[in-house]
């Protein structure tokens, strides 16, 4: 099999990554092929989605924690006892 093959693009594709490849060039300051713009490109949605998924996470820990904070009028200590269940008749 080999290693490299060959993608079918729009102009207007191959137009917009030549223009990203241009950018991240001068960014860094070096020569990049369209493959190292395409990778760039991936690694950036993969710490995009990463990003989200952590904020979700610290988002949804922090409700809890603010549900946990929360006090509810009724409920007293004794409401919170065991209940013998020897007195329960069987029928």
């Amino acid at each position: 099999m080999s290693k490299n093959t060959t993608m079918k693009l729009s102009k207007r594709t191959l137009k917009r990554l030549h223009k990203l490849a241009g950018e991240i060039a001068a960014e860094k300051g070096k020569r990049v092929t369209l493959e190292d713009a395409l990778i760039e490109l991936l690694e950036e949605k993969e710490a995009k989605k990463i990003s989200i998924e952590t904020s979700i996470t610290k988002d949804d820990r922090e409700a809890f924690k603010a549900l946990l904070d929360l006090k509810f009028t009724g409920g007293c200590p004794e409401d919170y006892k065991e209940y013998n269940y020897e007195d329960v008749g069987t029928g």
